[in-house]
């Protein structure tokens, strides 16, 4: 029975998100945030009577929730966030439902006190790469909260993509892990073992290190695939352990991609945020019109330091024009890898300024929501 203060914070946060929607807003940042300033207990009583799935990583939660979600709700209904809201007060607000599921998307900062607050049932671990380096840092120091907390929360079984080192060291002492590989790729930031600091032996994809960290040995292996792919499987995975039946998912459920007619041309939009999706976007078929939206707010990332860890070679022979807070940067930079571009001041002009019946937009976090969504 949930107390008198839990009870009161429920109503009033549910009325903040009754009006937040009413003024056009999403209604769950601010719900939750009154839940929390109420009763600050209220992730971990309101996850006692749930089944608790949290998905984390620095690309594809968003997507890969939403097909855990799916999966799960073969079972019973499942409490989720509808708009990807992935910080404490997000998952607050999504537990409020009464479903006997919980499937959380959870910022990689995050992750470790909501595991403490929930006592999930699975974790996925998806990756680990650079991103938003002015909040982040760099990648080792978000491993090193998660190798804590994995270890720590005896009851979770986590599903760790371990081709990712960082993932591999981060569940390396926890007591419960389905270990998956798919058949190994490189990692932009894996020289030096994130377990012991020596230099990683890499052979192709596949690395091990003298410590005896190594992507070598997995409970489930599969063949290599996009990171949509791969996504797909860690779902049903995810599933498998809980449950329920495995579910077919076509490439563009698990990427952030739109596709919108604007101006008479079909504009596919694929949301770029660091190193590790841009590689991926690029790694793909682009249409011969190409445009590349830059924005550094917070939630992009305000150094754009990143931008010479990516190669953007693939843009060679494509018309690319650049816009956004930070075009300049963007230009200048594929600029020096001998791709030209033309800069613009909006969104608008670019597309009017291109002829062909498709246009692939490459598109920053804040960009993407705005323009696509």
């Amino acid at each position: 029975m949930l107390s008198a203060r839990l009870n009161i914070a429920i109503l009033l946060a549910r009325s903040a998100s009754k009006l937040s929607r009413l003024i056009g807003n999403q209604g769950e940042t601010l719900p939750g945030r009154i839940l929390l300033a109420i009763e600050p207990e209220a992730i971990s009583l309101l996850a006692k009577d749930k089944e608790v799935i949290l998905v984390s990583g620095t690309n594809g939660k968003t997507s890969t929730t939403k097909a855990v979600a799916s999966i799960i709700s073969q079972l019973g209904p499942v409490a989720t966030s509808g708009s990807g809201s992935n910080l404490a007060w997000g998952a607050a607000n999504a537990l409020i439902s009464p479903a006997p599921f919980a499937v959380l998307e959870i910022d990689e900062l995050h992750l470790p006190a909501i595991i403490a607050q929930t006592d999930p049932t699975v974790v996925l671990l998806l990756n680990l790469t650079r991103d938003q380096l002015h909040r982040m840092h760099e990648v080792k120091r978000v491993a090193d909260r998660w190798h804590v907390e994995c270890a720590e929360a005896v009851n979770t079984v986590f599903v760790a993509d371990i081709d990712d080192p960082f993932i591999n060291y981060a569940t390396a002492n926890a007591n419960n892990v389905v270990r998956v590989s798919f058949g190994g790729r490189v990692h932009p930031d894996g020289a030096v073992c994130p377990r012991c600091g020596s230099y990683l032996n890499w052979d192709g994809g596949n690395y091990s290190c003298t410590c005896g960290l190594t992507n070598k040995i997995s409970e489930l292996k599969f063949k290599d695939g996009s990171a949509a792919y791969r996504n797909a499987i860690l779902a049903n995975i995810v599933g498998e352990v809980v449950g329920a039946e495995p579910i077919e998912f076509t490439t563009e459920q698990l990427e952030r991609t739109v596709s919108k007619e604007i101006d008479g041309k079909r504009v596919h939009f694929r949301l770029t945020k660091n190193p590790a999706s841009w590689t991926e976007a690029l790694s793909a078929k682009l249409q011969p019109d190409v445009i590349l939206v830059l924005n550094a707010r917070q939630v992009d990332g305000i150094d754009t330091s990143w931008l010479w860890d990516v190669s953007f070679a693939q843009l060679k022979g494509h018309n690319v024009i650049v816009c956004g807070e930070r075009a300049l940067d963007m230009a200048y930079r594929i600029h020096v890898e001998g791709i030209s571009s033309q800069v613009v001041s909006s969104f608008d002009e670019a597309v009017s300024l291109l002829v062909g019946p498709e246009i692939s937009v490459l598109t920053a976090y804040t960009a993407f929501f705005e323009l696509a969504m």
